[in-house]
């Protein structure tokens, strides 16, 4: 089970909203000022918003903290990133997260996302990614969806006119747990305990929130 030490993050909201979210920069108060001393601009901080349940064809209960996995109940968020990513993968048993983008494959140390050395390979890595499927077609498995240890619940990239995020279903019955709008990628740690997704915004790390 993850045992990381998260620090605190004054670039994150930790709070999570509840099954329909959609990734936000907002600002710590309302009425902050964005600009601060010396006349630059203040850089607001990551959060998860509540939103509407997505228009996707599936049954929708939403989440459920039996299941065991970060993601199908309710999380906390714990580490945030500004460099985007389209897919991602832990590795070395989850010490590092591995992330895809256009014309660059980035690093982080977790568990709180401190930068590695890029790579820049002469073929782009991010072109042979799925694109994102449209809701219809999540009835069935899709290119890009990633299973999360035990096969109980995946993570499915979506995109359909406005509608864009990834899709959390319970799995074998394909029901939506859960929606985040805006993000374009997901992945687990091996044990489950660990939840990271991002787009092109940046990359956030979340744990269930009882952990």
């Amino acid at each position: 089970m993850s045992t990381y030490l998260h620090r605190p993050r004054p670039d994150l909201i930790p709070g999570d909203p509840g099954p329909w979210s959609i990734v936000s920069f907002a600002r710590e108060a309302q009425g902050a000022q964005l600009v601060g001393r010396g006349g630059r601009r203040r850089a607001t901080a990551a959060a998860l918003l509540s939103d509407s349940a997505p228009e996707i064809p599936l049954d929708r209960p939403g989440l459920d903290a039996t299941l065991g996995l970060a993601g199908a109940g309710a999380l906390r968020l714990v580490a945030f990133h500004r460099e985007g990513a389209r897919a991602l993968y832990f590795e070395d048993g989850g010490a590092i997260l591995r992330g895809i983008h256009t014309r660059v494959i980035r690093r982080w140390a977790m568990p709180n996302l401190d930068v590695g050395a890029p790579e820049y390979p002469e073929v782009d890595p991010a072109a042979a990614l799925a694109a994102p499927s449209p809701p219809a077609l999540l009835v069935e498995p899709v290119d890009g969806e990633v299973v999360a240890p035990g096969g109980r619940v995946s993570a499915a990239p979506v995109k359909h006119g406005r509608l864009f995020g990834v899709a959390f279903l319970r799995l074998p019955e394909r029901t939506l747990v859960r929606f985040i709008g805006g993000a374009s990628c997901a992945a687990w740690t091996e044990d489950g305990q660990t939840l990271a997704f991002g787009g092109d915004w940046g990359v956030i790390v979340a744990v269930p929130a009882e952990g």
